[in-house]
């Protein structure tokens, strides 16, 4: 998260670099309550007091003085990570409509900082607070650039985020120094969160040198699949530039994160003909392609040294203990969801462990040297909603065949999707000799034809008539594959009075595309978007069916994140070959998913709005 200044405290912010460096920061700003008028002679309640007060029965309506110190504890709160406490005091803010008029210029900054936090912390739609920010001096404008860098990042405007965060940190070193290298670990944070192809397609966007040298040591270092293979790349970099103040800055940060040739056991079942057997071989032939890849630039003895243990008809855990015992430094597997739930009911295996599924839906508390690496469905009902979410006039018609994924998918979808966005109506399609019908149902069309039926009924003699879809629709969400889309497009044309915005997910867009899919959105990853060398080396030596090929992109990213482990415990995002990824509290690496268009029937990255700096009032 984003620091806010705590104003009159002295605190400590914590903030990931890479390399298993941690920044101390500390900052104490003045209060700035002068200009408030005269607020009455009352004691000012604790900040305890006040906050616990909220909602209970004894609770007075706040007076001047109890509201700037709601401010000035709810500052102080986020700073020091006590974000519930940091709420509370917020809404105490939002009990006095008149109190935002009572603010001075720089006491309405921190409340608009705080509000664009939260919003961004949950995932919302920032534009509202960030816009409204004015900073009221230097520092503050150092904290409104961090919040607008957030903010364009959150819509994918990478290039105007990474802008704003260069001249923060340019800024800083006349402002506060001691911020500087915070600022910079942001920059890097942020230009590392994305695949090295799609860093490809960015660098020849950047017209700044300097910060262009930014990006093109992110690629580097995304193009990585070991540390080792990093280390050789860093060097390259610094003889290149020399005078570029990342290199020495790279090798200070993140050289406490170098490890050792690790050893890494992977446990997968291999044997066998069902579904994760052959899941199993792809994630395999993934990793060894990898192993390959880093082997080109790196010092045999550099490389990890990996075992394949075949989990067929074995005991997961029994299997995971004798391989630390056996010197292995991590494990990756198993991949059966059994097998995994088998792992995490237990503890003390004697290392980390990075599993290739998720558990059952239990209660379980997971060990903390334990990581997931699992690719759901649910991971792109969520990102659809989250993006639909920030649309307040949406009104969509949801639909979503029988198979077992595409219920998962409608359940996460309607579980995310936050009003005023809404669904009009849901549709289960579970017969496709009565898709027309279906589809028909879903836009409304068949209350439409019962209405004209009640009225022919009353006025009893002919009307003329034709039946109209729901008014309020204006999008459809459809969790369907690939042999239904055509199906469901032709349905939606024969039945829409206008155009509407069509939203899939990838299993929708994996086969050959009808004409009528040009404009669908969908998400998907970097894998299926930006070329790559290592995805054409998988396109040209294994199975081509897409579905497959996600699993050989898993078994490359298995073996990036297993290298990068001492890296990702520090770093709350890490960029694989495939895809973004996102470690979680539970210890999941969460899949963050790209936004695609169909183009002339073919794939493209949905690019989102360029930057202007006109659209930032301060700068």
């Amino acid at each position: 998260m984003s620091p806010i200044f705590p104003i009159g405290v002295a605190t400590t912010n914590s903030v990931p670099l890479g390399g298993g460096v941690r920044w101390l920061c500390i900052v104490g700003l003045i209060v700035v309550c002068s200009g408030c008028g005269d607020v009455g002679t009352s004691t000012i309640p604790s900040p305890t007091t006040l906050a616990d007060q909220v909602g209970t029965k004894d609770a007075e309506v706040p007076t001047g003085n109890d509201l700037m110190t709601a401010l000035s504890d709810a500052t102080a709160a986020y700073a020091r990570g006590d974000v519930e406490r940091a709420r509370r005091n917020i809404d105490i803010l939002q009990s006095e409509p008149r109190f935002e008029a009572s603010l001075s210029p720089s006491q309405a900054f921190l409340l608009q900082a705080l509000l664009a936090n939260f919003a961004l912390d949950d995932e919302r739609d920032a534009s509202e607070f960030v816009r409204a920010l004015r900073p009221d001096g230097l520092s503050q404008r150092l904290t409104a650039l961090d919040l607008w860098a957030r903010y364009l990042a959150s819509e994918g405007r990478y290039i105007g985020a990474s802008r704003l965060l260069l001249q923060a940190a340019e800024l800083s070193a006349v402002v506060d120094p001691e911020r500087q290298n915070e600022l910079r670990t942001q920059l890097w944070q942020l230009v590392i969160s994305l695949p090295a192809q799609h860093i490809a397609d960015i660098i020849p966007q950047v017209d700044d040198g300097d910060l262009r040298r930014w990006w093109e040591i992110a690629q580097r270092f995304n193009s990585s699949l070991s540390l080792a293979s990093w280390r050789v790349r860093l060097q390259e970099w610094i003889r290149e530039y020399p005078d570029h103040e990342s290199g020495q800055w790279l090798e200070e940060q993140i050289g406490s994160a170098y490890d050792e040739s690790p050893h890494i056991t992977v446990l997968l079942p291999q044997s066998g003909d069902d579904a994760y057997a052959r899941a199993a071989q792809a994630i395999r032939d993934g990793w060894l392609l990898a192993y390959v890849t880093d082997a080109a630039r790196v010092n045999p003895s550099d490389l990890p040294t990996v075992t394949f243990i075949d989990t067929f008809n074995q005991d997961v855990t029994s299997l995971a203990r004798q391989a630390f015992a056996n010197g292995a430094d991590r494990v990756v597997g198993p991949l059966k969801k059994d097998a995994v739930t088998a792992m995490i009911r237990e503890s003390n295996y004697g290392g980390p462990i990075l599993l290739l599924n998720e558990p059952f839906a239990e209660r379980l508390a997971r060990p903390q040297s334990i990581r997931f690496l699992a690719w759901s469905i649910e991971d792109e009902a969520r990102e659809i909603a989250r993006t639909l979410s920030q649309n307040p006039e949406l009104r969509c018609a949801l639909m979503y065949g029988n198979e077992p994924w595409m219920l998962r998918a409608r359940a996460e979808f309607e579980l995310g999707l936050q009003p005023p966005a809404r669904v009009v109506a849901s549709q289960l399609i579970d017969d496709f000799e009565l898709l027309t019908a279906t589809v028909g149902a879903s836009l409304g069309i068949e209350e439409s034809t019962n209405r004209f039926e009640t009225i022919q009924s009353i006025v009893n003699f002919p009307l003329e008539f034709q039946p109209r879809m729901n008014k309020e629709i204006n999008s459809v969400v459809a969790f369907i594959n690939s042999n239904q889309l055509e199906a469901v497009l032709e349905s939606v044309r024969y039945h829409a009075d206008r155009q509407l915005t069509f939203y899939v997910t990838d299993s929708a867009v994996r086969d050959s595309l009808p004409t009528l899919a040009d404009g669908v959105r969908f998400t998907s990853d970097a894998w299926r978007l930006y070329d790559s060398t290592i995805a054409t080396s998988v396109a040209d030596h294994f199975n081509a069916d897409p579905s497959i090929a996600s699993l050989y992109a898993m078994g490359i990213d298995a073996y990036r994140l297993s290298n990068f482990w001492r890296y990702m415990e520090v770093n709350e995002t890490i960029a694989g070959v495939a895809g973004r990824y996102r470690l979680e509290p539970s210890g999941k690496m969460r899949r963050l998913p790209y936004w695609g268009l169909v183009s002339n029937q073919k794939l493209e990255p949905l690019v989102p709005q360029l930057f202007s700096e006109s659209e930032v009032p301060f700068l």
